[in-house]
């Protein structure tokens, strides 16, 4: 049983609860449904491929087919060397990432902010839904410099997005309140930097476990070849 990579069975199992139960965790994510969707169902897949290469695996030790624990050798390796691509290609190219973000949220913000306090220009109804549903779910407030972006040309209220009471229902027909409990006071552009910074770091950590972990496995079947050679 040395060659079975014992967390792979987790993954599609995973994937499948959260496919299922997401709107429960993530309530926001619902007017998304379709977007979402077509994320979960391609690593939902993956994760059953990769179980059914760990079976090939457990059943090439058990049974010490060498051609079984070849086809275990050869996916895994290539399941560790595209990790590890995804990491060097994340740590370099995060910057381009956050670039990017910033300049699609800058266009959508800057959209909402013509539309409802300068009075200037049209908004599509998913824009401005998807730029209150962003800050919301962030728990930031306008570009820059927290609600104080949004307070110009006379304007003295913010986005409902910027509210917590805001439950993500419908938006009112000015696009803008005054918040009745707390206002969040990060701008967007800083929280997802901060945010960036962070999540990067947790998943390169856990990508790293996961690639030694999948190194030893490699070993393992190495080791177990070995045997019924030397048998």
């Amino acid at each position: 049983s040395s060659g079975i990579n014992a967390e792979w069975p987790l993954r599609p199992g995973a994937g499948i609860v959260f496919f299922t139960k997401k709107f429960d965790f993530f309530p926001e994510l619902e007017d998304y449904s379709n977007n979402v969707n077509a994320v979960l169902i391609p690593m939902i897949v993956i994760g059953v491929i990769l179980f059914l290469v760990g079976v090939v695996g457990c059943c090439g030790a058990v049974t010490g087919k060498s051609g079984l624990l070849n086809l275990y050798f050869v996916v895994v390796l290539i399941v560790v060397i595209l990790e590890i691509v995804v990491i060097i290609l994340g740590i370099v190219r995060k910057a381009d990432f956050v670039e990017a973000t910033e300049e699609k949220a800058e266009e959508l913000f800057d959209n909402y902010k013509s539309h409802y306090v300068v009075d200037n220009g049209d908004i599509d109804a998913d824009v401005a839904l998807a730029v209150n549903t962003a800050q919301f779910v962030f728990e930031c407030c306008g570009l820059v410099d927290g609600p104080s972006w949004w307070k110009t040309n006379g304007n003295t209220q913010v986005p409902p997005g910027c509210c917590s009471e805001w439950g993500g229902e419908d938006l009112p027909a000015s696009g803008l309140m005054t918040c009745a409990e707390t206002t969040y006071d990060v701008g967007c552009t800083q929280k997802v930097n901060d945010m960036a910074d962070e999540f990067g770091v947790v998943i390169i950590v856990v990508m790293v476990v996961i690639i030694v972990f999948e190194l030893l496995c490699l070993i393992a079947a190495c080791y177990s070849k070995k045997q019924e050679m030397v048998a």
